[in-house]
């Protein structure tokens, strides 16, 4: 499966393709969830957006091949190995190969390892990356049996198409063409039905495209490979434990068929996976769609207007945006510093500037108001908030940076821009000690506590600012002694 590519991100998969335009993006540009409610539109065009499914994301088939043989070799398939290993050693030692009995393992054997390799490939197809357990193989779901009327109805269709010469020759070529189709089929939808139905066969096929004759080229040598493993053993070995030790050669063949069963079954699930989006399959938890968030998807869309140098649009955008979310601050701030890095009007930068820096005292955010006043002074020079109750904390985050110029420069002439306001004992207060213990000037410190005890005397903080004039003072007396 070609993987198509976000058109701002190249060295990630998209998730969404617009059937208008063709603009393919990632999650992280168009973060919408496909079961979302509201339309999901292009941000360019309008046009309507296509989910891709998360298949598309997905490594491609060819590159995944260590992980596919890798696969069993996680805990899951390690127990199941082991067990199945055991259980056909255990049969071997303690029943008669002569006696009917010894159908009975056999068929247990045989069963179990037939589900774990339909589970494993449903599993597989929904994303999941560890092997189903011991107790995934029980679910009441008779898939052992229906494999074998799947298998037996194969035979009757090969015994009967052998009977037409070359023709009937190309049709059995074909139909075991579309048997893995009818196994993974069977796999994912649990029922015969499904996996004997001629349309859904070729139409899985179809839908899975070229990737599906390299799919059975790969499943036709890998089918090869407990032979094969068995061969790579020395012949004196296997004479050895033939003679002596049948049931470990019985244990290493069952295990070996396993593995590869397991393996196959990987590959065919992984297939399964990438197209999952039209073949309605259900993703894992992990890999499953997010839940719609609405703000995410608008900021999204401004910040691809803004890549397309849509500054208008984009702005009118945010705007918007802060109307529907007043105190999101993720939106203030993005509105912010496209208004400021944009050159925009002015008086926005400021009306904006004043709600954002209000929103980022209310919710207690005040570290982060330096650099959104600063922002907004590169295009409004001078610039001072009208409020005084957020020019008082901008000093005291001015003071506490120790940036006593730009402190002072906010509140050092209130008592001529607001004397009336009840911000202003509050903000000579903090002035006082940005004086004192900021410049040394203990001279200009005294002088507004003294005008805040002459002209605020009645103020909540009047006795706070009497303790700290006198604990200047003193401190005072006690360098001039000292001198």
């Amino acid at each position: 499966m070609a993987t198509d590519y976000c058109g701002y991100h190249a060295d990630r998969a998209a998730n969404w393709n617009c059937v208008a335009c063709g603009t393919l993006l990632c999650q992280e540009c168009f973060p919408a969830s496909p079961q979302s409610t509201h339309s999901l539109y292009c941000t360019l065009c309008t046009g309507k957006m296509r989910y891709l499914g998360v298949g598309n994301a997905q490594p491609s088939f060819w590159s995944q091949m260590p992980r596919f043989f890798a696969y069993p070799f996680a805990l899951n398939g390690l127990i199941f190995l082991a067990l199945l290993a055991g259980l056909a050693s255990a049969s071997a030692k303690l029943f008669d190969p002569h006696s009917i009995l010894i159908f009975l393992p056999i068929f247990i054997v045989v069963a179990l390892g037939v589900r774990q390799s339909l589970r494993v490939i449903e599993f597989c197809s929904q994303g999941r990356t560890r092997p189903p357990s011991i107790a995934d193989l029980f679910d009441g779901n008779p898939t052992t049996l229906k494999l074998l009327g799947l298998m037996l109805a194969y035979g009757i269709a090969v015994a009967c198409l052998g009977r037409f010469g070359l023709l009937g020759a190309a049709m059995i070529v074909f139909l075991s063409g579309l048997l893995p189709a009818s196994i993974m089929l069977l796999a994912i939808h649990g029922t015969l039905r499904d996996a004997l139905d001629p349309i859904q066969v070729v139409q899985l096929a179809w839908r899975i495209g070229w990737s599906y004759l390299g799919l059975l080229l790969v499943l036709l040598i890998t089918a090869q490979g407990p032979e094969r493993a068995i061969g790579l053993m020395p012949a004196a070995t296997l004479t050895h434990l033939a003679e002596h030790y049948p049931y470990v050669l019985i244990a290493i063949l069952v295990a070996s068929t396993a593995y590869f069963n397991m393996v196959m079954g990987a590959m065919m699930g992984y297939l399964l996976f990438q197209h999952h989006e039209d073949l309605g399959i259900e993703p894992d938890d992990e890999h499953a769609a997010g839940p719609a968030d609405d703000r995410a998807l608008e900021l999204a869309r401004a910040v691809i207007l803004v890549r397309e140098s849509r500054y208008p649009d984009a702005l009118r955008h945010m705007a918007g945006m802060v109307a529907d979310y007043p105190n999101d601050l993720h939106v203030l701030d993005y509105h912010h510093k496209l208004l400021c890095q944009s050159g925009g009007d002015p008086d926005r930068v400021q009306l904006h500037t004043e709600r954002y820096l209000q929103a980022l005292l209310d919710m207690q955010r005040k570290s982060r108001m330096i650099a959104v006043l600063e922002a907004a002074c590169q295009v409004v020079p001078h610039y001072k908030p009208k409020s005084i109750a957020v020019r008082r904390a901008l000093a005291e985050e001015y003071f506490i940076q120790k940036r006593f110029k730009p402190a002072i420069a906010l509140i050092g002439m209130l008592h001529k821009e607001a004397p009336t306001s009840d911000e202003l004992p509050a903000a000579y207060y903090l002035l006082a000690r940005i004086y004192s213990e900021g410049l040394r000037d203990d001279g200009k410190a005294v002088m507004i506590l003294d005008f805040l005890l002459k002209h605020h005397a009645g103020h909540a903080i009047a006795g706070e600012v009497e303790k700290y004039r006198k604990v200047i003072l003193s401190l005072g007396q006690m360098s001039q002694a000292a001198v």
